[in-house]
């Protein structure tokens, strides 16, 4: 095994023998990378075979080292095109990947390694684990580069972009482009489990947290069946305590239940199946052609119940109905509504207004009992022609 140093403009070999390689760069691997003015300097460089090269920084600490083999010099030693090379990158002296890909070049006096072809990335102590046609490892800037097709798995998260940018240094990882990443579980199969979508998505992994500045859209799946949709403008993913908190043009789908939900900011407990929301929202369901708003809501989804407070409003497109109340709980399983404070119902056909401190009733199906609950009185309007 020979091994090489990489030195500043030059390189220093230390081996048994070299060997002048006379091949030209337009036949063997890293010439598409290269501009046609540095291809022709390769053709009269050095060919080496089965070497291994190393870089340390100022203090004697290694930076990378590249297994190899061939690897071909160009004439003025500032490029190094290796051939299926496996590789070692490192961080202030420790380990942080172990590399390999079909062919690449190391440039710019060591500092920038380019690999091409099935490359694939193992975090020695993120865990994580790349694999893409492209990378690149930049050591004066502290971040591996991939592109080209990458996905990612990890204990947290399962990962697909078009590019992918990992700063170990402080933890954290850049999806960028039609960006994928899915939550994991044991058992999928039967274990609930989030796919997050958007052009871009930060994740850290240590505080183990995703977030997105822009358009964000999370899908909850149980059975292999997506049960609920997010979607807002930007979002924030507490991986530790499954929460996911949505910001701006925010819409909840409940998919079984045919139930949109509007608003400006809401936070969804997954674990706990629960949806809170402080900002005026609203609330439309196309099967019972009613729609419901209100300044703050909480659904319980475990239950299929709906709780609204503060100005609450019902309106049933079937009989012109029209509830308002300061609290209204909606079980969605059977239809029922039970309001509180301040209640009052009106309908068409025939004309009747009641009003009262407490309902209970189906809006759509025009029946509402009130009851007086505390001393409260009922008061009727009937209006015939």
């Amino acid at each position: 095994m020979k091994r090489a140093y990489w030195l500043g403009a030059g390189a220093v070999i230390v081996g048994l023998a070299l060997v002048v390689g006379l091949r030209a760069l337009r036949q063997g691997p890293g010439n598409d990378y290269l501009p046609e003015d540095q291809q022709a300097e390769l053709e009269t460089g050095l060919t080496l075979r089965d070497v291994t090269l190393e870089q340390p920084d100022d203090d004697g600490n290694i930076l990378w080292r590249v297994k190899a083999e061939t690897v071909t010099y160009s004439v003025d030693k500032r490029v190094a095109v290796v051939k299926n090379p496996e590789g070692e990158l490192y961080q202030d002296g420790e380990l942080l990947y172990r590399v390999e890909g079909q062919e690449g070049e190391i440039r710019e006096n060591g500092e920038f390694i380019f690999l091409r072809g099935n490359i694939v990335a193992r975090g020695i102590q993120n865990k994580v684990v790349l694999r893409g046609n492209e990378m690149e490892w930049r050591t004066q800037v502290d971040v591996m580069i991939l592109r080209d097709r990458v996905t990612g798995t990890h204990p947290q998260l399962r990962a697909a972009a078009e590019e992918v940018r990992v700063y170990d240094r402080v933890k954290r990882m850049d999806l960028l482009g039609d960006a994928i990443a899915n939550t994991v579980v044991e058992d999928p199969k039967i274990e609930p489990w989030l796919k997050l979508q958007a052009d871009a998505l930060r994740w850290h992994w240590e505080a183990e947290e995703v977030e997105s500045k822009q358009p964000l859209r999370v899908e909850r799946f149980l059975n292999e069946t997506i049960t609920e949709v997010t979607t807002s403008d930007r979002g924030f993913v507490d991986l530790a305590n499954a929460q996911v908190t949505l910001t701006s043009n925010v819409l909840v789908q409940l998919l079984t239940l045919s139930l949109k939900i509007a608003s400006e900011q809401a936070i969804w407990n997954v674990e706990q199946e629960q949806v809170v929301i402080d900002t005026p929202l609203k609330i439309d369901s196309d099967e019972q052609a009613t729609s419901l708003t209100a300044q703050q809501g909480r659904l319980d989804l475990a239950a299929d119940t709906v709780h609204l407070s503060r100005a609450v409003e019902a309106i049933s497109a079937r009989n012109n109905g029209r509830l308002t109340t300061d609290n209204l709980t909606w079980n969605l399983a059977d239809q029922t509504v039970l309001a509180e404070g301040n209640v009052n119902y009106q309908q068409g056909d025939p004309s009747l207004t009641v009003r009262g401190p407490r309902a209970l009733g189906r809006i759509e199906a025009q029946t509402v009992v009130f009851s007086g609950g505390g001393g409260g009185q009922v008061v009727t309007e009937i209006v015939t022609p």
